[in-house]
Parts: structure tokens; sequence; C-alpha cells
């Protein structure tokens, strides 16, 4: 391949978009999972409520809610960027095919 060109092997790119979206479901079927069982592990706080026990709670809470909260949320965008592959592959092949048609019916 030669600096100014770029190739795509579009069934491979379409497989990886794919393959991608699969990975963003897997995390988020994770973060409902193991997530979840850590979320109920922690609603009855296991590190007691005494003045100990309330500061790790304030603290715990805060973090578990950004960590899960964010693990959910990089499930969706792994899989919208696995779609986006999809669609960009699509429209590159049929934007060529269109391209390569116009380069064949001017050179008639």
């Amino acid at each position: 391949m030669s600096d100014d060109l770029l190739w795509l092997d579009p069934a491979q790119a379409h497989r990886g978009g794919v393959d991608l979206a699969y990975a963003g479901r897997a995390i988020t079927a994770a973060r409902d999972g193991l997530g979840a069982r850590i979320a109920a592990a922690s609603a009855d706080p296991p590190w007691g409520r005494d003045d100990i026990g309330a500061a790790f709670e304030k603290t715990y809470r805060q973090f578990e809610t950004l960590i899960l909260g964010s693990w959910r949320s990089v499930g969706g965008y792994v899989e919208g960027l696995g779609a986006n592959v999809v669609q960009s592959v699509r429209a590159n092949v049929e934007t060529d095919a269109a391209a390569a048609q116009r380069v064949r019916d001017t050179a008639i």
C-alpha cells in the first residue's frame, strides 16, 4: 500500500464493527450481572454503621455510583461505535460503487 492510498477490506471492517457492537453488549451484560451483584452486596453496608462505617459509606457510595454508571455507559458507547463502523463501511462501499459507475459512464 502506498502512503497516499487507503485500502479498506469492507468485509473485515464490517466484521470488526459487528464484533465491536457485540463487545459493547457484553460489557453491558457484565455490568447487569456482576455490577448488579456488587450493588446488591453493598446495599446493606457491610462495613457497619458506626462513625467509621458511615464515613466509608459516604465516600464509597459516590464512587460506586460513578463506576457502575460509567460501566453501563461504556457498554453503550462501545456498542454504538460498532454500529457506526458498520454504517461507515456500508456508506464507503456504496460511495465507491457509485464513483466507479460514474467513471465507467464517462469513459464511454
